[in-house]
């Protein structure tokens, strides 16, 4: 390996590390997000004169962290969990993800201005509002979606989430209140409290990487075994199904350190593509994509309230799964605090890690069937 791609290497898996390192010590990187940080500054880095970021390594090192970091998200997830939830909690998060479906297929129907990929857009959109960042990128990834579009979709998500989790820490309970009934608690609840997730460990990461590879190869597998070639969507959905599966053992869930392997390689990823971005484009789509990916979110939002009003959910019920489907389970203990309400966390991250499960599978599936309708 030449030293230019030592060096790439080195800054796509380093600059990460530095930003979680900075994140527990500097208020403003956790408050900025290495989220942002890594687009922003992989970006801005491609831009130096004299830098040549290699596409070929930067495409493998792309679809590289997506495939592991999905597992590794996954192994983490109760699924025998998602059979307890309560019913106005499964009726509200039916609810969701029936929304933001109806609201992408809208959008992409009747767009009025050109664009090439909105049933990608939309698809991509699916998976990110009932699961989360990883579904949005196994989306694109699996539906083949430009590197520039792509970036837009994630910058436009980025800029969209913060307006609208403002909205839900601020607003959001004094407004709707108007519109919803308030939550009834339930007396049995009362003291029930979730324990805190089992700091990492070098060994458990290790052997959770290892699982996860072992996975990513045996999809690789049956794509060839049952297609005779590699087929992207195969292998993320296979693997997807796969890491539900290896979930469901005691062993798999209680090792340690998987969960936070899968996010700092979906800060790997947010460096990359970062690198592969083309400014011009990116300048010349941008309007266009945040306007199409608005257009989504307000629809997803009214529509969850107003099926909401009508079915009688109550108003905290109906906040703590938007926050669990939009933004994920990470999300659901602020705004839960927000609300003065704990009785619904452990729901709602339930919530939130099934629809990390089924975003891909059903942000993949509304944008296959509405390729087939734009463009016909």
């Amino acid at each position: 390996m030449t030293g230019a791609l030592a060096a790439q290497l080195a800054f796509w898996f380093g600059l990460p590390a530095l930003l979680r390192w900075a994140e527990a010590r500097q208020r403003w990187v956790a408050a900025v997000s290495p989220v942002v940080l890594c687009y922003v500054l992989g970006i801005g880095v491609a831009q130096l004169p004299g830098l040549a970021f290699d596409p070929r390594l930067g495409e493998a090192v792309i679809a590289g962290t997506v495939l592991l970091a999905i597992p590794l998200l996954l192994f983490p997830a109760r699924p025998d969990a998602w059979l307890r939830l309560g019913r106005p909690l499964l009726r509200a998060w039916a609810l969701a993800v029936a929304a933001v479906c109806l609201s992408a297929t809208i959008a992409a129907l009747f767009w009025p201005q050109p664009l090439a990929e909105r049933a990608d857009i939309s698809g991509m959109l699916v998976g990110v509002y009932t699961g989360g960042s990883p579904n949005l990128n196994a989306v694109a990834l699996a539906r083949g979606v430009s590197r520039d579009t792509f970036l837009l979709v994630n910058a436009a998500d980025v800029l969209l989430g913060s307006v609208y989790f403002l909205f839900l820490m601020t607003v959001a309970r004094p407004l709707l209140a108007r519109l919803l009934p308030a939550f009834v608690p339930d007396p049995a609840a009362a003291g029930r409290d979730e324990g805190a997730a089992p700091a990492g460990s070098r060994i458990g990461t290790a052997v959770a990487v290892l699982l996860a590879l072992g996975l990513a190869a045996a999809a690789a597998g049956l794509s060839q075994l049952w297609l005779g070639r590699l087929s992207e969507p195969f292998v993320i959905l296979g693997l997807s199904t796969l890491a539900i599966g290896a979930s469901w053992l005691p062993r798999v869930r209680r090792l340690r350190g998987s969960h936070e392997a899968g996010q700092y390689l979906l800060l790997v990823f947010c460096v990359a593509i970062g690198t592969q971005a083309d400014l011009a484009s990116l300048r010349g789509a941008a309007g266009g994509v945040l306007a199409y990916c608005t257009l989504v979110l307000l629809g997803t939002v009214c529509l969850h309230v107003l099926a909401a009003v009508v079915l009688r959910i109550d108003l905290d019920t109906v906040l703590i799964v938007s926050t669990a489907t939009i933004f994920g389970p990470p999300f659901v203990g602020p705004i839960a605090r927000v609300l003065n309400n704990r009785e619904l966390v452990p729901g709602g991250i339930a919530l939130g890690v099934l629809g990390l499960a089924l975003g891909t599978y059903l942000g993949y599936a509304l944008a296959a069937a509405l390729a087939g309708v734009v463009h016909s």
